[in-house]
């Protein structure tokens, strides 16, 4: 999502505030992973625009609703994230030789804009969870029929079966006689 930043560049101390709605899809064609899908419409920018010495430095909050299925019963599993952010988008015509370019978090288009996307992603996404639980006590789907167990007892024995194979394991004696 690239916004202009015309009337900033060049004058520091200038400032303006960005608030709006804006599409998922503004933020690029780039997978979400690991939310790919799970972003909701839309995703909420309050955020200042600063012009200092070195760039344009973005600051404020990035609002947005992530929609993933519980890892026990694939129910779905709604988290509304508020991330507050605090970015400095360099002028590349500023930054000392030998210094490192960041990725993302440089004024592009002639020094005119400044691209949001890497910003956004890494705001939302930098600390989800890996396993998405919709309670610390969900019972998950029946392996036999695939109820799931929080709605319904299905009769099935919560416990699957041992596996045959193992059975011997069973009938060892392993207490120490020390």
């Amino acid at each position: 999502m690239h916004v202009p930043v015309t009337d900033l560049v060049g004058h520091p101390g200038a400032t303006r505030e960005l608030r709006r709605a804006v599409e998922v899809a503004a933020f690029g064609e780039d997978p979400w992973t690991p939310a790919e899908g799970a972003v909701e419409d839309p995703v909420d920018l309050d955020l200042h625009l600063d012009s200092v010495v070195e760039g344009i430095l973005v600051r404020g909050r990035v609002r947005a609703r992530i929609e993933r299925p519980c890892g026990r019963c694939l129910e779905p599993c709604p988290d509304d994230r508020e991330v507050e952010v605090a970015e400095l988008f360099v002028d590349p015509t500023r930054r000392e030789e030998g210094e490192e370019a960041d990725p993302g978090y440089e004024l592009i288009d002639d020094l005119t804009a400044i691209d949001l996307t890497t910003m956004v992603r890494d705001a939302l996404l930098v600390d989800l969870p890996v396993r998405v639980l919709c309670a610390e006590d969900c019972r998950g789907l029946c392996p036999v029929c695939g109820a799931n167990r929080n709605l319904d007892d299905c009769g099935h024995d919560p416990e699957p079966a041992a596996d045959p194979r193992w059975a011997v394991l069973a009938e060892l004696d392993l207490r120490d006689e020390a």
